[in-house]
C-alpha cells in the first residue's frame, strides 16, 4: 500500500517533547488495561470518542498499524455501544468515565515510542496521514532499515 503524505501541519494543534501521561482503564468486559503496559515498545494514537466509520478504517488498516507498531487506543463513555465493536490485534477500546483519562491527549495524540506526545490533532487524523508522519521519524526509518519494511 503507498502512503500518502498530506500536509500534517494543518491539522497539529501542537508538537513538542511533552511525555504521554499514562492512564488505566477498563475494557467492555472489566479488564484493566494500562497506556504504561506499552509505552516505549509501540507507539500509540488516543483518539477520544471516535466514530463507528473510524473504528471500521482503523480494523481495516490492522496491517499498516502492525508494520508501524501503532496501537489506536479508542477512549469511549462508559455503557458506550462503540465499546464491544470487533476489535483487532492493534484496536484497544477503554472506557473513559468522564473522559479524565483522555483530557489531556485532546481530541487525537499520537505518542512515539520515546514516550513523547508527536501531535495533537484537532480533529480525527486520516490513518495514512498519521502513517505518513512515523515514517518521517527517525526511529521508524532505522525500524525499516533493520526489519526490511
Amino acid at each position: 500500500m503507498a502512503v500518502r503524505v498530506l500536509p500534517v501541519a494543518l491539522a497539529l494543534l501542537s508538537v513538542g517533547v511533552v511525555t504521554a501521561a499514562p492512564f488505566t482503564l477498563k475494557t467492555a468486559g472489566g479488564t484493566p488495561w494500562s497506556l504504561a503496559s506499552v509505552l516505549g515498545r509501540e507507539r500509540v494514537l488516543v483518539v477520544n470518542n471516535p466514530t463507528v466509520s473510524y473504528l471500521a478504517e482503523v480494523r481495516r488498516q490492522d496491517v499498516e498499524l502492525q508494520v508501524r507498531d501503532l496501537r489506536v487506543v479508542a477512549l469511549l463513555p462508559p455503557g458506550d455501544a462503540r465499546l464491544n465493536v470487533p476489535r483487532t490485534l492493534m484496536l484497544t477500546l477503554l472506557a473513559d468515565p468522564g473522559g479524565r483519562a483522555g483530557a489531556p491527549y485532546g481530541r487525537t495524540a499520537l505518542i512515539g515510542k520515546d514516550r513523547g506526545v508527536k501531535a495533537r490533532y484537532r480533529s480525527l487524523p486520516d490513518l495514512e496521514t498519521v502513517l505518513g508522519l512515523i515514517d518521517t521519524m527517525p526511529m521508524r526509518q532505522q525500524e525499516r532499515r533493520e526489519r526490511g519494511r
